[in-house]
């Protein structure tokens, strides 16, 4: 008989939705009301009374409790402590919503809890199920049917915005291409046809160049450093015209590699590397030539010059002369 009693009792307990297990550990729910109508929020209060010294373990909440029951939101956990009290009351507040109709359950939440964070034994509470009614939208059926509404406009969007921008570009290019294109469209009949300006040979420009320097007697005159500026530059630009060597942008070192590639005479490749490497010398070193070297410096470019060129005109009357045989 008291073994029935003590059954009983506890079932009692279980169906108030609290449940009470050692030191004063009580858990239960609030809800705000037993009926929604469809997709509408309440709110649903979990609350807890527990020693301060207890460990908790909250469940976290997701999306869904169940498949009929949608979390909203989750608020935080709130602590407080009860006056008088070695217990705390644990809070949370959710905000739940179900899209399905007729009878629902939210389910029953689980809550762990052990006497502190080193128990191994870990105990659980439990709220027990709540029963919801979700409704469907009232429909007056006596009411007349009335005609749907457009759709009201809430303003143009930046996307619309933009592709009236693109569409306003597009057409406004189209008529400046149209306008330029009508405005700078020769007459056929009247072709400008531009003469090219002729080419003035490489030996030309050099011959030029060499005998201005000799008639002035630029190694008296000029400058060291420009001095032989203006005798390298002559011999760059000549070889850069003459034999296609891109000498202007080379150094020292790579002409003279360039020029050992060329079939002429070794003497004439001997003094443009001297007057070279004495330039560099001048124009690196400071070195200070003196006036006879400058002249003879003068000589040995146009002795290059001329011997390669004239090798040059050799090379190619011996070419006509085969062809012509």
């Amino acid at each position: 008989m008291r073994k029935l009693c003590f059954i009983l009792f506890f079932c009692i307990m279980s169906l108030l939705g609290g449940h009470c297990v050692a030191q004063n550990v009580f858990l239960n729910k609030n809800v705000n009301t037993d009926t929604i109508v469809v997709g509408q929020p309440f709110d649903y209060q979990l609350y807890m009374t527990v020693p301060k010294d207890y460990y908790v373990e909250w469940k976290q909440f997701g999306d869904t409790l169940s498949k009929s029951i949608d979390v909203i939101e989750a608020g935080d956990v709130v602590t407080t402590p009860i006056n008088n009290s070695d217990n705390v009351k644990m809070t949370q507040n959710l905000k739940l919503t179900s899209f399905d109709t007729g009878y629902v359950y939210v389910p029953s939440i689980e809550i762990v809890y052990s006497t502190s964070i080193k128990d191994s034994i870990r105990r659980k509470l439990y709220t027990g199920e709540y029963e919801l009614y979700v409704t469907t939208v009232a429909v007056d059926t006596t009411e007349a049917f009335r005609p749907i509404k457009d759709v009201l406009r809430q303003g143009a969007t930046a996307k619309e915005v933009l592709f009236v921008v693109v569409v306003v570009l597009i057409i406004a290019g189209a008529v400046y291409l149209f306008i330029y294109l009508k405005k700078h469209k020769k007459d056929p009949e009247t072709v400008v046809v531009e003469k090219k300006k002729p080419t003035i040979p490489a030996i030309v420009t050099a011959r030029a160049k060499l005998a201005e320097i000799k008639d002035n007697e630029a190694w008296k005159s000029l400058n060291t450093k420009d001095y032989y500026t203006n005798l390298t530059d002559i011999a760059r630009e000549y070889l850069e015209g003459q034999f296609g060597i891109e000498a202007v942008e080379m150094t020292t070192d790579e002409i003279l590699q360039a020029v050992r590639t060329l079939n002429i005479n070794e003497i004439a490749k001997d003094k443009l590397q001297e007057t070279l490497i004495l330039a560099d010398f001048v124009k690196f070193a400071k070195a200070n030539p003196t006036a006879e070297q400058n002249e003879e410096s003068f000589k040995e470019t146009n002795y290059f010059v001329e011997d390669s060129y004239a090798y040059c005109q050799e090379v190619e009357k011996k070419k006509k002369e085969e062809e012509a045989k």
